[in-house]
């Protein structure tokens, strides 16, 4: 499976790890499944979603179509966007999630690893 789905109900955790081979198209689709259906277990409350994007070949035109997935799909849902990964796309990804058009979210935090990232998370208990 090219998207390796790790959910962790109790402390409000989804980690999303996008391995090769990434098929972006397919990816992104098998991702916002598993946040819709994860929000559903977590009864809406929010939660964090932790995606380990070093494997996945982000271009600008990638950027595009998931700042688009996130507008059309999650806009009620109470999703904090983590991110593993480094470069000018994943910082841009960030930031520009805050912005209206691609759904005003909280702007995700973005981590070098996957402990640093499930360590924000587990420090940062979000309220209901």
């Amino acid at each position: 499976m090219p998207v390796a789905i790790e959910q962790n109900v109790d402390e409000h955790i989804l980690f999303l790890r996008y391995q090769m081979p990434v098929d972006p198209d397919l990816d992104l689709q098998t991702a916002g499944a598993a946040i819709i259906a994860f929000s559903q277990q977590v009864q809406g409350k929010p939660f964090y979603t932790i995606n380990d994007a070093r494997e996945f070949p982000i271009t600008f035109d990638i950027l595009v179509q998931s700042l688009s997935t996130l507008r059309q799909s999650f806009g009620s849902i109470p999703v904090r966007f983590v991110i593993i990964g480094s470069g000018k796309f994943v910082e841009l990804a960030a930031q520009a999630i805050t912005q209206r058009q691609y759904g005003s979210f909280e702007m995700a935090k973005v981590f070098a690893t996957a402990e640093e990232a499930l360590a924000y998370c587990r420090a940062e208990p979000l309220q209901a």
